[in-house]
C-alpha cells in the first residue's frame, strides 16, 4: 500500500481561487469523522453549525481546514508518537476541499485539550474558578507545544492572500505564534465560549501571555458586546500601558504597530434548515409518536451537554420545588432531560454523572405515582432527527447554563416550533439572553424563582405565547448562522483594510 500522505486534498478539479482569497479554518476539531460500515469506510460530516456553515463557504473558496489529526489520522492512546492508520486509503475518499492535519503526540493531547484547555481555560471563562487544576506542571507547555505546532502548519500551509480564522479556547497562542513567523498574515480569532470579567481573568496564572497571544490577531470576535467590554478591560488593566492604547468608541487596540479590531458576532443556527426538517413528513410522524408516548401531559424539556457549565443538577432541584409547590401538576405534568455525553474519560465529569443519576432517581423515588413518573432522563446524544420530535412536543424548553457564551439549543428549539406554541425559559447567564429579548429570563442559582417561572410559563395565554415565538423566531431567522459568517468575513476585510 503507498505511504498514508499527511494531508487530504482535494481531488477535484480546482478552480482559480475566489477573488476574495483562500479561507483558511483553524480548529482543535475536524470538519469530517471516518465511520465504519463493515469493511467499508466513509466520511460524516462533523455534527454542530460551525461546521454546517464554513462548508459551503470552504468549498467555494477552495478552502483549507487545518485541525488535530481526529479525522486524517489516528492516535495511540498510550504511546507518546502519533500513529498513522495505514489500512485507510485516503486518496478515495474525496472530500470537497483540503483538510491539513496537525499531528500531536499522546502527552500533548492529554495535557494541551484534557489538562490547560478543559481544567483551565474551560472552568475559568465560565466563572468556576474552584474547579481550575493549576497545580499539573506538565499542561502549560504541552499547550505551549500543540499551540506552536497548529501555527507551524499554519505558516507552512498559507500564504499572505489568505484569510486565516483560528477557533476557540483550545488555540488561544496561535495568532501571535503565526504573526511572529508571517507578520503580514491576515488573521482573525473567534472565542465560542464567553471571556470573563477582568476580576476573574486575572486568577489565570500567564495571563499576560494569553493576551498577546490574542493579539496577534486583526480581528477579534467574541459572542455579546459584554465579552468585549471585558476583553478589553483586560487588556488595558493587565498589559503595560507602554504596550497598548484602547480605543472604546472604536472597539479596537492599537498594539505594535497594528490596530486590532474586537467586535461582537452572536453565533447562530441554520434556520432554514431546521425549520425546513422540522416541516418534513418523517419529524412530523415522530413528533406524533411522541405524543402518543407521552399522552396528554404537559412536557417541559431541557437538553445540554452533561457539563458543570449547564446546571442540570440546579434544574432538577428546580423541578422537585414546582411539584412542592404545586402539587395539582403530578401527572400533569413531567420533564424531560437529555444530557449528551462528554469528556466522559475525566474523573469530574464522571462523578457528575452519578451525581445527576442520584437525583434523578430520588426525585422519581419521592414523587412517583402508580405509572407516572415526573422526569425522564436520557443520558446518550440524539442526532437532529431525533432532537426535533422533542423540541417540537415540549410545551417549554427550559435553558439553565449557569454560564454559557451563547446557547444554542434555545435557538434550536425556536425554529423548530413552526406552531409557535411553545414557551423558552432562558438563563440570564447566557449569551442568547442578550437577543432572545421575548424569552422568560430566569437566574438558574435561584431555584425557586425557576419553579415559579415554569408554572407562570404552563399558564401563559396562548396570544402571548404566539407572539413571542414569532417574534423569537423572526430574529432567528434573519440572523442565522449564514448572516454570522458573512458578518465576520465583512469585519475580517474592514480589519484588513484598516490595520
Amino acid at each position: 500500500m503507498s505511504e498514508t500522505p499527511t494531508s487530504i486534498k482535494n481531488h477535484t478539479t480546482v478552480e482559480a481561487e475566489n477573488e476574495l482569497g483562500r479561507l483558511v479554518i483553524v480548529s482543535n476539531r475536524e470538519p469530517y469523522t471516518i465511520k465504519y460500515h463493515g469493511q467499508d469506510i466513509c466520511l460524516e460530516k462533523t455534527p454542530g453549525g460551525l461546521v454546517s456553515a464554513l462548508d459551503p463557504v470552504l468549498k467555494e473558496r477552495n478552502g483549507l481546514w487545518i485541525c488535530w489529526e481526529g479525522a486524517p489520522k489516528k492516535v495511540a492512546e498510550f504511546d507518546d508518537v502519533s500513529v498513522l492508520d495505514e489500512d485507510i486509503d485516503w486518496e478515495s475518499l474525496e472530500l470537497p476541499y483540503q483538510i491539513q492535519s496537525v499531528a500531536l503526540s499522546a502527552t500533548e493531547i492529554n495535557h494541551y485539550y484534557y489538562g490547560y484547555a478543559n481544567t483551565r481555560i474551560w472552568p475559568l471563562f465560565h466563572y468556576f474558578v474552584s474547579r481550575c487544576n493549576f497545580f499539573d506542571e506538565r499542561d502549560w507547555p504541552s499547550y505551549l507545544s500543540a499551540n506552536q505546532k497548529f501555527a507551524n502548519v499554519v505558516v507552512e500551509h498559507t500564504s499572505d492572500s489568505d484569510w486565516v480564522w483560528v477557533q476557540d479556547y483550545h488555540l488561544l497562542l496561535v495568532p501571535e505564534m503565526i504573526r511572529e513567523q508571517a507578520a503580514n498574515r491576515r488573521i482573525a480569532f473567534f472565542l465560542h465560549i464567553p471571556f470573563p470579567a477582568v476580576e476573574v481573568f486575572k486568577v489565570l496564572p500567564r495571563r499576560d501571555i494569553i493576551l498577546r497571544g490574542l493579539l496577534g490577531s486583526d480581528l477579534i470576535g467574541l459572542h455579546v458586546p459584554e465579552y468585549v467590554e471585558y476583553f478589553l478591560d483586560a487588556v488595558e488593566r493587565l498589559l503595560p500601558a507602554s504596550e497598548v492604547q484602547i480605543d472604546r468608541v472604536r472597539a479596537c487596540i492599537l498594539y505594535q504597530g497594528r490596530t486590532i479590531q474586537v467586535k461582537a458576532f452572536p453565533i447562530s443556527i441554520d434556520f432554514q434548515q431546521i425549520e425546513t426538517l422540522a416541516s418534513s413528513e418523517e419529524i412530523q410522524t415522530k413528533t406524533k409518536q411522541l405524543k402518543e408516548r407521552y399522552g396528554n401531559q404537559k412536557i417541559g424539556l431541557s437538553i445540554d451537554r452533561l457539563d458543570y457549565s449547564k446546571g442540570i443538577l440546579e434544574n432538577l432541584e428546580s423541578i422537585r420545588v414546582f411539584f412542592e409547590k404545586y402539587p395539582t401538576y403530578k401527572k400533569r405534568f413531567c420533564f424531560i432531560q437529555i444530557a449528551a455525553p462528554t469528556r466522559t474519560e475525566v474523573p469530574e465529569y464522571q462523578k457528575m454523572k452519578e451525581e445527576i443519576d442520584q437525583a434523578v432517581g430520588r426525585i422519581n423515588g419521592a414523587l412517583a405515582e402508580d405509572n407516572w413518573i415526573p422526569i425522564h432522563y436520557f443520558y446518550r446524544s440524539f442526532p437532529m432527527d431525533d432532537v426535533l420530535p422533542y423540541f417540537m412536543l415540549a410545551d417549554v424548553a427550559m435553558v439553565t447554563p449557569l454560564r454559557d457564551g451563547m446557547n444554542l439549543v434555545a435557538k434550536e428549539y425556536c425554529a423548530a416550533k413552526t406552531d409557535l406554541n411553545g414557551v423558552l425559559l432562558l438563563s440570564e447567564f447566557t449569551g442568547a439572553a442578550s437577543e432572545m429579548k421575548e424569552a422568560m429570563l430566569i437566574n438558574p442559582f435561584y431555584i425557586e424563582h425557576v419553579a415559579d417561572t415554569l408554572h407562570e410559563a404552563l399558564h401563559l395565554p396562548a396570544m402571548i405565547r404566539e407572539d413571542k415565538m414569532h417574534a423569537l423566531r423572526e430574529n432567528i431567522r434573519q440572523h442565522d448562522i449564514h448572516y454570522w459568517v458573512n458578518s465576520f468575513m465583512d469585519a475580517f476585510q474592514y480589519a484588513i483594510s484598516h490595520r
